[in-house]
Formats: structure tokens, sequence, C-alpha cells
């Protein structure tokens, strides 16, 4: 297994070295392409040169307003590269360029060893610790590496092959990116300069599309036109406030980044550009809007399926076996128990019941809406695909306490059963009720819980024009001053992050047994270290859970793995204090900044007002105990 995964490595280098320059030809036969990839190889270029200054200076002991200084030049240097480098390069750039700055094990670099955190986001927020010959040495090892692999970079990445369409879909992916990442503070762990990087990412992508006004279609000549000034009007937005704080988010939203999204997508029809992906993304590059139901893809996430989970026989099939207590040994014990639409797809419980009397399982019954925008499942993320969620529900001992056998000698005794499953999956095996089927029904059900019909939905996609103040004010410190938007990321307001939404995150939050700020103790829950996969077996998975969706979330009560808080606004107070270790607890590998918020009672309460306008269960009122269609 080793020697494969080697292997595996090897040829996908040579691949990524040689890439770039198999197809190097392309952008030579077209202006415009070939202006874009000058513009952008010579920024490229600056931005090594910027890395090599900050090399010296912290190979050479500059002083450290210097260096300080010298990281802000390279980052913003990388900012007018990252919308292209990132589309093209997105699992390099997260690995070592301006990935977050925490440990990770990639599978696609360095087999399964752990990758420290490295690039320029790791500088961002060393930098802005406290000045001290550790930490200065931190900055020269940072420094060192992110000067060794740009200069490998360049021996590969360039000289750059383009296509139109592509260019198009870097410069929205760019526009997600600094919604969900740059003003929101995601990328400036440490400086807080989100509004100027977001400044310089936007003038860049500005200057990429005005080449295409050489040659274009006249059909697209006012759409053009149109994208300009909306451009320059970002641009003025985002220059009229220094004060990260203020930035009005919800005005950026509506006036600039939706319509945005859409107009480019509308000029790259009318200008007859195909669309060609030069990778498969989560992200919908046909979608008009960031809101849009189809925004992310939610098939990518059950590619390896038994059947595409968007077939309606087998939702309508998977629905009434989610009903069922047929399936549990005890006959009394369905799906619905833990997960009623009435509640969210959430039990209201601290720890979800379980099939023995006074009983309770061992975390918290998170909702089932929107679960399927995610790359792994349970709150442990022990799962790779909601089929084989299906399977630990089915075997355990306090939930379904059986096995697929008897399910399948059950299923296979009942009539109609019988006959669904052969007009859902007949002709794919002889046994048309198998483990397989079974777990596929039941994931294309879960797969279609979909929620994003919200007020807040609708609002920003402009098709209400009221929206509660209190709720405005909330959003903007939900994505601003609170950094909720640094874990919970939009649309889905998840930990799958964007601009690809290829990953899913979890967070250590120095989560407590009882909500005691004066003598608290650590919750003793592993999380994701104890999932049983042995890649997740390393420290900073202690504690660990996945970030799940706050969509729903007023109708979900009591909250985090445990069930600790009853209310959103002991929620936010845990927030606001900075997480465990900012109530004074060591958690050595907390997520969460141990910084205290400082929110007033008046902006939890907004932020708690936006959250409440994200409930949406208008397509999923359905709350049966019995299937009444097998009766």
């Amino acid at each position: 297994m080793k020697k494969t995964s080697v292997l595996c490595i090897l040829l996908f280098t040579c691949f990524f070295i040689l890439s770039g320059k198999n197809r190097s030809k392309l952008y030579k036969t077209d202006p415009v392409l070939k202006k874009i990839a000058f513009v952008y190889s010579s920024n490229f270029l600056k931005f090594q040169k910027e890395v090599n200054l900050l090399d010296s200076l912290s190979n050479n002991i500059g002083s450290y307003k210097d260096i300080k200084y010298q990281i802000k030049k390279t980052r913003l240097a990388y900012k007018k590269i990252e919308f292209i480098f990132d589309y093209y390069q997105t699992f390099y750039n997260t690995s070592y360029i301006n990935g977050a700055p925490l440990p990770k094990i990639s599978e696609y670099f360095e087999a399964t060893n752990v990758i420290q955190p490295n690039g320029l986001q790791a500088l961002d927020e060393v930098v802005f610790e406290e000045s001290s010959l550790e930490n200065k040495q931190q900055i020269k090892n940072l420094a060192n590496k992110l000067k060794e692999r740009v200069d490998f970079l360049l021996k590969s990445h360039l000289p750059i092959a383009l296509k139109p369409s592509q260019i198009i879909e870097s410069i929205r992916s760019g526009i997600v990116r600094i919604f969900t990442l740059g003003i929101t503070g995601y990328d400036t762990p440490g400086s807080v300069n989100g509004l100027e990087e977001s400044l310089v990412s936007l003038q860049s992508m500005e200057t990429t599309f005005s080449y295409f006004k050489e040659g274009i279609n006249s059909n697209a000549n006012t759409k053009f036109k149109n994208i300009i000034k909306l451009f320059k009007k970002g641009k003025n937005l985002l220059l009229s406030e220094n004060n990260f704080n203020n930035f009005d988010r919800m005005l950026f939203l509506k006036e600039i980044v939706n319509p945005l999204y859409a107009e480019l997508l509308e000029f790259q029809n009318l200008n007859n550009t195909l669309l060609e992906p030069y990778k498969k993304h989560a992200q919908n590059y046909k979608a008009k809007n960031i809101f849009d139901v189809n925004f992310i893809n939610a098939n990518f996430y059950s590619e390896l399926v038994y059947l595409p989970l968007d077939n309606k026989k087998t939702i309508k099939l998977g629905k009434l076996l989610f009903n069922d207590s047929l399936l549990s040994n005890s006959g009394k014990m369905s799906c619905l128990t833990c997960h009623s639409p009435s509640k969210g797809f959430a039990d209201g419980l601290p720890k979800s019941v379980s099939n023995k009397k006074g009983t309770f399982g061992a975390r918290n019954a998170p909702t089932l809406l929107n679960a399927g925008y995610s790359t792994r499942y349970f709150l442990d993320m022990r799962a790779s695909n909601l089929e084989t969620q299906v399977a630990h529900v089915i075997d355990n001992p306090l939930e379904f306490n059986t096995t697929f056998k008897v399910i399948i000698n059950k299923l296979t005794k009942n009539n109609n059963y019988r006959k669904l499953f052969k007009d859902a999956y007949g002709g794919i095996h002889k046994q048309t009720i198998n483990q397989k089927s079974i777990s596929n029904a039941i994931a294309a059900y879960v797969n279609s819980l979909k929620s994003f019909n919200s007020l807040f939905d609708k609002y920003v996609r402009n098709e209400i024009k009221e929206y509660p103040e209190n709720a405005k004010r909330g959003f903007n410190l939900f994505m601003g001053k609170g950094t909720c938007a640094t874990c919970h990321f939009a649309p889905v307001f998840n930990g799958t992050t964007p601009p690809f939404y290829l990953e899913t995150e979890s967070e250590v939050l120095g989560i407590t047994q009882g909500f005691d700020s004066i003598s608290p103790k650590l919750d003793n829950d592993l999380g994701r270290y104890d999932n049983g996969l042995k890649g997740d077996k390393q420290p900073y998975f202690k504690n660990s859970f996945k970030t799940v969706s706050i969509r729903n979330a007023d109708l979900t009560a009591p909250y985090m793995h445990n069930g600790l808080f009853y209310t959103l606004e002991d929620v936010l107070a845990f927030y606001n204090l900075g997480g465990g270790e900012g109530m004074g607890l060591k958690v050595e590998n907390q997520t969460l900044s141990n910084a205290h918020l400082n929110l007033s009672k008046q902006e939890i309460d907004d932020i708690i007002a936006f959250i409440k306008t994200l409930s949406d269960t208008s397509e999923h009122k359905t709350d049966k105990t019995k299937n009444e269609f097998l009766e």
C-alpha cells in the first residue's frame, strides 16, 4: 500500500511539472490570452521577488518592523495572481502557498505525513504575535520554505496555458474568495488586512477582464461595460472604509458580489465563450447567484455512490425507508427518531436517544438539512459519503442494532418494497434489495434535504425587498467582527471551504463539560482523533469536531457535540469568551482564537436575529412515524 501511495505521488508530481509545458502553446494563439498570460507571468515574477526579499530579511535578521512590512508587501503581490493561481493549482496552493495556518494531511502531497503550518497565512499570523527569538526563527523557517516552494513553481507553472472560459471562471471564483475569505478576515488571521487585500484582488481581476474588450462579440459590449462599472463600484466601496469591523458586507454582497457573479456568466454566454472547466469543482459555474439553490453541486460529493443521488425514484424510496421503524432490530426506531422534520431534522435532545430505555447516545444529533454539502460525515468525520453513514447507524448497538442481512430479509417479504426496489434498481444487480441499494436510497433522500429558501436567501437574491435591520447588522457582524464566517463559510454556512468547496473542516473549540466560565473542565470526547481512521489519529485532531451548518440553527437546539448549550445566546457567549482556552483552559490545539471578541449584548442579539432568518423547512414539513403507503 505504501509503495502504491509513493508511486501515485511521483506520477502526480510528474504531471504537475509537465502539464504547464505540454499545454503552453494554447495561450499564444489568442491575443487576449497572450496579454493575460503575460501580465500574470509578470505579476508572478514580482511575487517571487517579494518572497526573495522576505527570505533575505528573515535570514539576515532584519528589524521586526521591516519584516512585518515585507510580509504585507509579499501578500499584496500574491493577491494580484491568486485568483488564477488558485484556480489552476488549488491543492498546491492550499498545501504550501496560502493554506490555513494549521497542520494538515493532504491526499495529494506527502502521502499521509502531516504538513505543518506554512505559507502566507501562517506568516501573517506569526508576525503579529509577541516578538521573540523563537518567533523570529519561525518567521525565518516559513520564509525559507515559501521561497523554496515558489522557486519550484517557476519550473513547472510558467508559462501557463489559458482558455477564455477558465479565465472567466477564475474571476468568478476570485469574487467568491473575496466575499467568503477576504472580507471575513479568514485570509488575514494576524493583520486583519482583508479589505486592502480584497481591493488588490478586485483590481487585478478587473485588469484581467478588461483585456476581453479586444475581439469582443458585439452582443456582449453592453454587458462588458456594466461589468467594468461594477468592478469600479466594488473598488470604491472597499476604498471608502478603512475599519474592518465597520465595512458593510451586506451592501457589498447585494450590489457587487452577486451582480458581478451573474453578469460575468451572462457575458460569457453573450460572447460565445464555451464552458470548459480546467478541473472539476463543487462550485457550479452555471449558477447566477452565490445563494442560488444550485450554486454548489451536491452531486459532487457523491460521485462514487451506487446510483446518482438525484434520482427521483430512489429519493421517494429513501424517504419511505427513512420513516420506517421496520429497519431497526426493535421495530421501534427509525431515522425519524433522531432526525424529526418538526425539529429541523434533529431531535431536541442534548444527546440522541438510543434503543435502550434510559440510555442515550454519545453525541448530539445534528440536522440533516444540507448535510450533503460535505466531504466527511458524522461529527467525528468518520464516514466518507452518505451511503457509508447509513451503515454506521445500522450496526450501532445503541441505534438500529441489526445487520443488512436481517433488513434485506424483512424488506424482501414486503410486496410493495419489492416493487419499489425493482423499479428503482432493476437491471443493476440480480438482487435489487441489497446493502448498496438500501444505503443508496436513504442517502438519496438525505441528500435531497436542501434548505435555501429562507428569508435571508430570498432577500439577497432580490426576491423580496424587506429584511429586518437587526438581521442586517447581524449578518455584517457574523461576516466581520464576530469572525463566525471564518469557520462557517457561505453559502451553506458550514465548514466546507470556498471558493471551490473541495474539503470539509473540523475545529477544536475547547468545548467544556458544563458552561462554567469560572472553573471550566474540558469535555473528554476526543472527536475526530478517535474516529478509527488512521490518517486522523493526529494530536491536533484531539477534541476536534466537524463544523456543521448554522442554517436552521434556531430549530435545532441544544448545540455542540455534547448538547452543552440550550440557547443561541449561550453559544455566542462561549465564542465571545474565546472558547475553552479563552476561559482559562489549556487546550494546546484549539483552532478557535482564544481572544475575547468583545461583542456587546446588542451585537449578540443582532447575530442571533440573522441566524434566525436562515431557517427554512418549507419543503420538509412531513413528520410521520408510519408509512401509510406500505400498509
